[in-house]
């Protein structure tokens, strides 16, 4: 018997070559939406800048199952500005771990003092707990810090979002590169 021959013009090859090439392009525009979209929202709507001389600080922890994947901020800024910061101690560990860090900038450069009602802080540090992640025998919080100025009438400031982790990472990976910033930003060694 001869052997088969495959001929281009088979309706089935082209078919298939058609198949493949719809399957590579539909998987390709998703991964570059989700770059773009990445990309843009490593620091939001302002810097550091805006709380160098700002002092009161009020720290809130909050685990939420919920993750908002629409890229807007004011969920995020209404929740917190609704929370009650003596609640973040429920959640004691990343509580002690990201405290830990503020207290030791805070003892060394003396520039910040907490406090703990959001009307007298003049930025909050928002942390979204995730989960907590168990490495070596040990456990880890995991997730995301935001830093948000309070509304001030007087200075017609709206509250927002100013600065937040490039991606969701440990409590005290995200408050170390905030200290650091914020040093940068005051200009502190």
């Amino acid at each position: 018997m001869p052997p088969l021959k495959f001929h281009p013009s088979c309706c089935a090859f082209q078919i298939a070559l058609l198949a493949i090439l719809a399957c590579c392009n539909g998987w390709s525009r998703p991964i570059a939406a989700k770059s773009v979209r990445y990309a843009d929202t490593e620091h939001t709507q302002g810097t550091l800048t805006e709380i160098k001389d700002a002092n009161s600080v009020a720290l809130l922890i909050i685990r939420s199952s919920v993750l908002d994947a629409s890229g807007s901020d004011e969920p995020l800024v209404a929740e917190a500005l609704a929370a009650e910061p003596r609640e973040s101690i429920r959640h004691r560990y990343p509580y002690r771990v990201i405290s830990r860090k503020l207290n030791d900038y805070m003892r060394k450069y003396r520039s910040m003092r907490p406090v703990y009602e959001i009307g007298q802080a003049d930025f909050i540090i928002y942390f979204k707990l995730v989960e907590y992640r168990r490495l070596l025998n040990g456990y880890y919080p995991y997730g995301e810090l935001f830093i948000i100025v309070t509304p001030r009438p007087e200075e017609r400031r709206p509250a927002r979002v100013i600065w937040r982790t490039k991606k969701v990472r440990f409590a005290e990976d995200a408050v170390k590169d905030f200290v650091k910033e914020l040093k940068r930003v005051r200009q502190e060694r």
